[in-house]
């Protein structure tokens, strides 16, 4: 198992630090945190280039909220998984600003929903 920095990576996929650090720090390019620097394994970073790098199934992604989500079985989930998706997440926060109530609240409130069917 070979680890990479991020320097390592960018000089493999012929791109600029900048872009590496980008990709990672956005969930999109699979790689960790080790104190203030990134760290990537090799066979991770390979994996990923083979499959392209948008909306591959059950890979973590961030949508235009900064939340992040993941498709399983061809359904988007939301953060903790949901069963919810990014549309309904949309509706929820729309609906939280108008009420000004705690979104927490409204997705607590649907996931007690969603529990008892």
């Amino acid at each position: 198992m070979e680890v990479m920095t991020l320097e390592e990576v960018a000089k493999m996929l012929r791109v600029s630090e900048q872009t590496i650090y980008e990709l990672a720090r956005s969930g999109n390019l699979p790689g960790r945190k080790v104190g203030r620097e990134w760290r990537f394994l090799k066979h991770s970073i390979l994996e990923w280039f083979e499959d392209g790098e948008n909306g591959e199934e059950g890979k973590v992604q961030l949508d235009e909220f900064g939340g992040e989500y993941k498709v399983e079985d061809g359904q988007e989930k939301i953060a903790l998984w949901l069963p919810m998706s990014l549309e309904e997440k949309r509706k929820l926060l729309e609906k939280a600003e108008r009420e000004g109530v705690n979104v927490s609240d409204l997705v607590s409130r649907y996931l007690r929903e969603w529990m008892q069917g």
